[in-house]
């Protein structure tokens, strides 16, 4: 039997562009972004099944399933499907188990770099920094440089992902992960993200205390000792605290914060802290 050939635009890829930007909206919490991934698939399924409806159906249920992954980085494994699906197409249907190992296959890869550059380090660490910072010195302009920061990046790398996965497949990630620059990204971005939140540590976490030794007829300072052994020492102990009750312990965020409130009013009116 004679493959097909179909003819997929730029226009249908930019399609499966606009679509999957709110990939997130259909979020559930039993296959996480299933319904917003086979939407943004829907145009190429629309031009190389639309003489197939068996193969339409194979294709919805194939996609219908589990997935989760980075969202910003979401659009790279959109773009590689869709380009697998398009070889499915052409070679009568024989490839949909492929598909779906590969798209499975795609979870973990594209999460490590996703999260790399805009959640546990990167983009996000970094806008949330300097708009934050920005704010605090009375600059209302740092919300709008905290979106720009981390949206533009966002939006440029969806676009860009989304039509290098459909241009080069599966030899894409391939490539990323031999040439060893995901390990060298993955390392500057976890340094840049310590650094800043050691910065901002030191620059808007206050604790000190006002307590004294009485030693003879000197009063020795506390705090004094505190700063002579390391600057910001308090501040640092509190913030590993917490860093600390909440991954080891997993105590919410919230509720420490309620906590933390709660205790430096009772240590501050006793004149603690």
């Amino acid at each position: 039997m004679t493959e097909k050939t179909f003819d997929i635009t730029k226009s249908d890829i930019n399609k499966m562009f606009w679509r999957s930007l709110p990939i997130e909206i259909s979020y559930n919490s039993e296959r996480l972004h299933n319904m917003f991934y086979v939407y943004s698939l829907t145009p190429i399924f629309k031009k190389i099944y639309k003489d197939n409806p068996q193969a339409m159906k194979e294709a919805l249920v194939r996609h219908m399933q589990f997935y989760n992954t980075c969202p910003q980085v979401e659009a790279l494994v959109v773009g590689i499907v869709a380009a697998l699906e398009v070889k499915n197409a052409e070679s009568n249907n024989t490839m949909g188990d492929t598909v779906e190992a590969v798209k499975t296959s795609l979870m973990g890869p594209t999460g490590v770099i996703g999260d790399t550059f805009f959640q546990t380090g990167g983009f996000r660490i970094i806008s949330a920094s300097i708009g934050a910072s920005m704010c605090i010195a009375g600059n209302p302009f740092g919300l709008l440089v905290y979106f720009l920061i981390y949206n533009v990046p966002n939006y440029l790398f969806h676009w860009w992902g989304i039509h290098q996965g459909f241009k080069y497949g599966t030899v894409f990630i391939d490539k990323v992960v031999n040439s060893g620059i995901l390990q060298k990204v993955t390392d500057v971005c976890s340094i840049v993200g310590l650094s800043v939140i050691g910065a901002l540590t030191s620059a808007y976490v206050s604790l000190s205390t006002p307590l004294k030794l009485e030693y003879g007829k000197q009063a020795i300072e506390i705090q004094k000792l505190f700063d002579d052994i390391c600057p910001h020492l308090l501040p640092l102990l509190l913030t590993l605290l917490c860093a600390w009750l909440m991954r080891k312990k997993n105590v919410k965020p919230t509720i420490l914060m309620i906590w933390v409130i709660i205790i430096g009013v009772i240590l501050g009116s006793f004149g603690i802290i």
